[in-house]
């Protein structure tokens, strides 16, 4: 295993150990010179001791609210000053373990009546670690029987902050290898690994060679705190060397570093991909907090080369079905970006249907991850049509009409032949879908199949709105391009009739937020136009008719 960078014993000034609080409790003075005579110079694991006095039970109740982290009891139960007193104490004991629910600190009977304490089973029954009489306890007694009591209150300490360490753990890791894109992996680590640490707040995660892989540049990816303006900055533009430097010592053999000040963690994926967190704060770190972090980058890394591996997936899905679409308008010289822009019209009105609490069932997480991708192979099936039908001037008719109802029948074909291997709803099944589909109407006089309302699916019916906006916006050999008003007066009222009126009406309002944002978006007139074009303008005046003169 590779060395990596442990704290060290060595460096720096050593910090020193907390004491041990010892309460001792006695109505009279003699455990308390006592316990000072034998406590003076001791230490155990590098603490010395703190004694504090309490002379009744009221003041070891306030003590304890004052102190909490009291390590140990020293404790004359004989609180009234008598014999008979004993209850008293065995009282304050019962207190401290129910009703302040105090379990670890340890408790020491000394008493100069062990005969009124009765019981042989006193330990067990009132939870007290040790009883000796005062009659028999010398400083060097009191010493060892201290000293042994409080190794064991550190052994429960250290068992208790391993259980929390283990539940912050729990709490850190839980669900990341379920992060499946570098989008939600990369925010959601930065605040498990600050809450882990417990050390401040301002954290980043940068990634080096995720663009080219010689590519040293490290570009944040993630960022929370003072950090949080630097998404997507190059790290070397920020002005922080000091950030620079911490992580240019992260390699292969020193992935964990804890200093004063930060903590860097590498996880390094395939391909040459490194990923770095680097955490600003003071903390005093230690062998447990080294150990804990390390547990932390180890899941980390496996979900950060899962996520780069499903995002390189999704490159990969994207650049096939693009190319599987654009096969359908190779043919043609058609509206340069009509594909992008169907991607992004599906994509945002699911997105924003979803938004409104419409269709929350069909429109789950993976389908809005995937619809806009899916629908860009609507008419991939435009394939099979000849190019003398392509070609064919004027309105068709006959068998060439038919031909060109098929395409529906052909993409869903081709594409559900492609997504068969696949499980679950795969991208290219919802596109199988979406192909035969998208010429439905809402009234039922469309075709395949002559589906109507519902029963037609939700990506088909946004796809065909889109399908035929954009139709609408782009020039055509027969007419020029629409203007946005046109279209979307057109679309509107179109809403009941070829469109559902909930797509509609979603759909407009992405329209509406596009013209206000992004108004460049848009095609401009004379974007490109051919066969395909002509074509798809057949199609619409089949749908709508002529358009007016004034619409």
């Amino acid at each position: 295993m590779p060395n990596r960078s442990a704290p060290s014993d060595t460096p720096g000034p050593a910090k020193p150990a907390a004491s041990l609080p010892i309460l001792v409790v006695d109505a009279a003075p003699t455990l308390m010179a006592l316990a000072t005579e034998a406590l003076a110079t001791l230490t155990v694991e590098g603490a010395a001791v703190r004694l504090i006095a309490a002379h009744s039970s009221a003041d070891a109740q306030q003590a304890l609210y004052d102190h909490p982290d009291i390590a140990l009891i020293l404790i004359d139960p004989a609180l009234g000053g008598g014999a008979d007193d004993a209850r008293v104490g065995l009282d304050l004991i019962a207190h401290i373990r129910t009703d302040m629910g105090n379990q670890r600190t340890r408790i020491v009977l000394c008493t100069e009546h062990p005969e009124a304490l009765g019981d042989d089973a006193l330990p067990a029954t009132h939870d007290v670690s040790d009883c000796r009489a005062k009659a028999d306890l010398t400083p060097r007694a009191l010493r060892a029987a201290v000293a042994g009591q409080l190794r064991a209150f550190a052994s429960l300490q250290a068992l208790a902050a391993g259980r929390k360490d283990l539940a912050r753990m729990l709490v850190a890791t839980t669900g990341l290898l379920e992060m499946r894109t570098p989008d939600t992996l990369f925010p959601a680590i930065l605040p498990r690994v600050v809450g882990l640490l417990g050390m401040g707040r301002h954290a980043l995660l940068c990634v080096q060679g995720d663009t080219q892989p010689r590519d040293r540049k490290i570009r944040v990816r993630a960022c929370i705190g003072r950090f949080a303006a630097w998404k997507d900055a190059d790290l070397a533009n920020v002005g922080e060397p000091a950030i620079e430097a911490a992580l240019a010592r992260l390699s292969p053999s020193s992935e964990t570093i804890i200093e004063d000040g930060f903590c860097a963690l590498r996880l390094r994926a395939r391909g040459g991909i490194t990923g770095m967190i680097y955490v600003e704060g003071q903390r005093d770190s230690g062998a447990r907090e080294w150990q804990l972090l390390e547990l932390f980058r180890n899941k980390c890394a496996i979900a950060f080369e899962n996520a780069l591996l499903f995002e390189e997936l999704n490159i990969a899905q994207k650049a096939t079905v693009l190319a599987m679409a654009s096969l359908a308008e190779y043919k043609d010289n058609a509206a340069p970006g009509h594909l992008q822009r169907i991607e992004r019209l599906v994509g945002d009105t699911a997105r924003e249907l979803h938004a409104r609490g419409q269709f929350r069932d069909e429109l789950d997480a993976d389908c809005l991850d995937r619809v806009g991708l899916a629908a860009i192979l609507h008419d991939v099936g435009m394939l099979s049509i000849s190019e003398e039908t392509l070609g064919m001037p004027g309105e068709l008719g006959g068998n060439d009409m038919i031909a060109v109802r098929r395409h529906t029948e052909v993409g869903h074909r081709i594409l559900s032949a492609a997504a068969a291997p696949l499980r679950g709803r795969s991208l290219l099944a919802m596109a199988a879908e979406i192909a035969r589909y998208h010429h439905e109407r809402f009234d039922g006089s469309g075709y395949v199949e002559g589906l109507a309302g519902d029963a037609i699916p939700i990506a088909a019916r946004i796809t065909a709105v889109a399908d035929v906006f954009d139709a609408l916006i782009t020039e055509r050999p027969y007419r020029g391009a629409w203007t946005l008003d046109e279209a979307v007066d057109w679309i509107a009222a179109k809403a009941g009739e070829e469109f559902d009126p909930r797509v509609v009406d979603a759909f407009l309002a992405v329209i509406r937020r596009l013209r206000a944002t992004e108004p460049d978006w848009f095609p401009k007139a004379g974007g490109g136009n051919g066969v395909l074009g002509g074509l798809l303008g057949r199609k619409l005046r089949g749908l709508f008719g002529r358009r007016p003169v004034s619409p």
